[in-house]
């Protein structure tokens, strides 16, 4: 189950030229990148459109033993929901109007390397399924055929969506949001990572002077504090699209200056001088709508906040809305910031002295949300799993930063559960059973093992958490499983 595969940067070095930058935010991704290329273990990359989502999923596949065969990219949402079965896993001739040959699909095209699925929140749910199989199997079948084929690749998924509203709105299934998120990264908007636009300018001149073999240019110092002062709601790919404006409105000149850039100056710091000119400009990457929406809402509460002192009655007053909308609102938006705050934090950030990441396979979502709640509160970073399998591929990632395990289980799972699983690896590790009346198992005796029986309370789980941590000086992560 544990393998310890071999350092990415001895095995293949160039995987480094694909993430540009040396912001704290991207060093955590190559830590990342580093620790996982070598395993097989799912990763879904999340972030803003135009992060580089696709990059970080190419450097991924160049740092890891699959380097060798090429990466399969599909766009989730370039093709319509008919086709795109048939275009992942294949189909015979005959299967459908105009399949006049048989076909191979992307997952065995991919077959033994690793495949790129874009826009992976977009997927159908007849797919999902589908896709869950593969995860679940390595197997599936083409369309029109009852022969099973079985491949061997490395599944890594990126979307933008809020996975947490398209779980709950049904429109993803959220077992294969586990599968999926075995290793999640998170990719900061341009805007959060400023430091890196200096470099990134350089790559992009770089590579534009090569492909349109010219003299290459350098960009004054007046233009990289105004392109670092943009908000760059497409991002990267917006910075790229810029600099390319400014190769065209150079002309020959050696020097892009920073009227070179003025459109987009003109859109990100000018003012509105007139009824005609819009209040937030959509540029041709398209925004995020709800989050400007919501960024825009949020800015108009905390100031009417503000001059109401805080009294939220006034406040609402000033905003000629109904007190319960204000409080609604607000809400929602600490919910939002608590959610992006354990959704995007990244895996090797600081930890508290004494605490780490929690792991939690509990199939019944209402308790797997309560320990998560509590041992966040406690400081602990968590890894979430719905099922026993997918607990073992966080293991097979993390093991190294695993040190309790939290498990949801039954009398049957006794020495064959996924405890006994993991601790055939690290016997020393702490765990805390989630336990049916009379469904201990042998366990109850270990002095590593805590068994809390169901139901229980956030508090009784706190302070069982905490009973185990004197045992373990050098205690810094939690797998709740």
């Amino acid at each position: 189950m544990i393998s310890t595969g071999t350092n990415s940067e001895e095995r293949n070095p160039g995987w480094r030229r694909f993430v540009i930058g040396g912001s704290a935010a991207m060093q955590q991704v190559c830590e990342i990148i580093e620790l996982v290329a070598s395993k097989r273990c799912t990763i879904l990359i999340t972030g803003e459109s135009g992060t580089g989502k696709e990059v970080i999923a190419r450097a991924i596949h160049a740092a890891s033993p699959r380097a060798a065969m090429p990466m399969v990219a599909v766009n989730c949402t370039a093709l319509p929901g008919t086709l795109l079965e048939a275009e992942l896993f294949g189909h015979t001739k005959g299967a459908f109007t105009g399949a006049h040959s048989s076909r191979i699909g992307r997952f065995e095209q991919a077959h033994r390397s690793s495949i790129f699925l874009d826009e992976i929140g977009d997927l159908p749910l007849d797919a999902q399924a589908k896709l869950l199989r593969v995860l679940q199997e390595q197997e599936f079948q083409r369309v029109g055929s009852s022969e099973t084929v079985r491949v061997d690749c490395r599944v890594i998924a990126a979307s933008n969506i809020d996975f947490e509203t398209a779980i709950r709105e049904r429109r993803f299934r959220e077992d294969l949001y586990y599968r999926l998120n075995v290793v999640p990264i998170h990719l900061p908007p341009l805007r959060e990572r400023r430091e890196d636009i200096p470099l990134l300018l350089e790559h992009f001149i770089q590579r534009i002077s090569a492909a349109e073999n010219v003299p290459l240019k350098r960009i004054s110092d007046e233009a990289v504090e105004t392109l670092q002062a943009m908000d760059w709601p497409g991002n990267i790919r917006q910075l790229e699209h810029t600099v390319q404006m400014g190769f065209a409105l150079s002309g020959n000149r050696q020097v892009l200056e920073t009227s070179h850039f003025r459109i987009q100056r003109t859109i990100a710091r000018e003012p509105a001088t007139g009824p005609a000119q819009p209040l937030i400009t959509v540029g041709r990457s398209g925004l995020d709508f709800e989050e400007v929406v919501g960024e825009f809402e949020r800015s108009l509460l905390e100031q009417a906040l503000a001059l109401a002192g805080g009294n939220k009655a006034k406040a609402a007053s000033l905003l000629k809305i109904k007190r319960t909308t204000l409080l609604a609102k607000m809400k929602s938006f600490e919910e939002r910031a608590r959610r992006r705050h354990y959704q995007e934090a990244p895996l090797s950030f600081p930890r508290p002295e004494g605490c780490g990441t929690a792991l939690v396979c509990e199939e019944t979502h209402s308790v797997r949300v309560l320990v998560c709640e509590a041992l966040r509160q406690e400081g602990y970073r968590v890894l979430e799993a719905s099922d026993s399998d997918v607990a073992l591929e966080l293991f097979e990632c993390w093991r190294s930063e695993i040190v309790l395990v939290v498990a949801g289980t039954q009398a049957r799972d006794g020495e064959s559960g996924l405890v006994w699983k993991i601790r055939s690896c690290n016997p020393e590790i702490a765990a805390v059973l989630l336990s049916e009346p009379g469904g201990a198992g042998p366990f109850r005796y270990n002095s590593q093992t805590r068994v809390l029986t169901r139901p229980f309370q956030q508090h009784e789980l706190i302070a069982t958490v905490r009973e185990l941590q004197p045992a373990q000086p050098a205690l810094r992560n939690v797998i709740c499983a």
